[in-house]
């Protein structure tokens, strides 16, 4: 979305796809961008696993499965209109990338969001077909676009056919901070005055959830763990919530609130005292992750406390926006480590976490984006000199002529 923006800025016509579990759908962004999702029907899946006499297995039920979605997506971008550029999220479009190739002559743009074959505990199954999809495609990439240097270092020994990576990271909008005015604490039912370890989003395996639910037990009683989201881990943690404590009361150990709409998110997460991320040591696209959260918390005025994953580690090291902790996720290491924080610790964290709103923001990369698509576009003859750069060009000429 933040992408399409910014191209859209820049006069160019853009449009939105993909796909719903439901029915057909068709909506406008706030910036103008418009949006189609085609419904996701599955139905000849088996038929054509037949049709192609592919072994039986869940590997050709899956691989036929990614197609079909892949197809449906660019027969819905064909029936639509004539794209000049085709920018790609994830694998499961890029299923399609050869078809956009020859309908269209355009250049590929391949955004890679994950290490799609090191998913946490993914099945060895669709790990071979995700590699599958990626390795019969990135013949077509013109352009290719991660969020870091680890993930392209993997993805560039993988797949030296790969164009070497844009890096273009989960960065926010800039926002100016406005003060916070207690919903967090209150929905929470804490007082004013308590501090909050906060974990926002789902509440998926491998996301460090039960190790922080360990820590709440070693937390002072300044401190309350706070779980904003939903998932499968629910009941676990409304299990540590319901426990009986002799804290005081505005003090829980734990408390839960439901998820918010993202455009309240930071208004939300501004109540936090730290925010984490203790992303679990499993597999690859945990290990060399940079999440949404690393620039939501500081843009929110949080600081964070995560895992030290190298990526993560640098970016919260380079501007002292927080601390990271030992990958084993001890929960008394993370309990020790936030019960030292002092208020002046963590209001230095703070300061800093403003800076990096500044220096990280989605602003300064989206040159990164927009460059491509005109050095790209200009490649292939498919984008025209800009208009502002054509009057430049005009007045010059008549400069000259005087």
């Amino acid at each position: 979305m933040k992408g399409a923006a910014s191209l859209r800025a820049q006069g160019h016509d853009v449009r939105l796809f993909g796909l719903a579990s439901d029915k057909t759908k068709e909506f406008t962004l706030s910036n103008g961008v418009p949006v189609h999702l085609q419904h996701r029907d599955l139905t000849d899946a088996k038929a054509r696993i037949q049709r192609e006499g592919l072994p039986r297995g869940r590997e050709s039920s899956i691989w036929t499965s990614f197609r079909i979605q892949g197809e449906t997506l660019f027969e819905s971008v064909e029936a639509t209109f004539d794209p000049e550029i085709v920018h790609i999220h994830d694998h499961l479009a890029f299923s399609a990338a050869g078809k956009y190739k020859e309908a269209f002559g355009c250049p590929i743009i391949w955004d890679a969001h994950e290490i799609y074959e090191d998913l946490a505990s993914i099945e060895e199954v669709r790990a071979t077909v995700n590699s599958r999809i990626i390795q019969d495609n990135v013949q077509h990439v013109d352009g290719f676009i991660t969020l870091n240097q680890s993930i392209a270092d993997f993805y560039h020994a993988r797949y030296p056919e790969l164009p070497k990576a844009v890096l273009l990271p989960n960065a926010v909008e800039r926002v100016a901070q406005t003060s916070y005015d207690g919903r967090l604490h209150e929905k929470a039912g804490l007082a004013a005055d308590q501090k909050i370890l906060l974990f926002q989003g789902g509440y998926s395996p491998h996301r460090g959830i039960p190790a922080l639910l360990e820590a709440s037990k070693e937390l002072d009683d300044s401190w309350s763990m706070v779980f904003m989201g939903w998932g499968k881990l629910e009941e676990d943690i409304r299990g540590y919530v319901d426990a009986k404590s002799d804290r005081p009361v505005g003090r829980a150990r734990v408390a839960m609130v439901p998820g918010t709409p993202h455009d309240e998110l930071l208004k939300w997460t501004a109540g936090a005292t730290l925010g984490t991320i203790p992303y679990e040591n499993t597999g690859l696209n945990h290990l060399y992750c940079s999440p949404n959260k690393l620039w939501e918390y500081p843009s929110a005025g949080v600081p964070i406390l995560a895992t030290d994953m190298p990526e993560m580690k640098k970016k919260i090291d380079e501007y002292g926006i927080g601390l990271t902790v030992d990958r084993a996720l001890d929960p008394t290491e993370i309990a020790v480590a936030v019960n030292r924080l002092s208020n002046l610790d963590l209001g230095l964290m703070r300061r800093n976490c403003a800076t990096y709103a500044v220096a990280e923001s989605w602003h300064n990369y989206e040159g990164r984006l927009t460059g491509l698509h005109t050095r790209l576009g200009k490649a292939y003859g498919k984008v025209r000199t800009p208009w502002p750069e054509q009057a430049r060009d005009i007045i010059l000429r008549l400069f000259r002529r005087k």
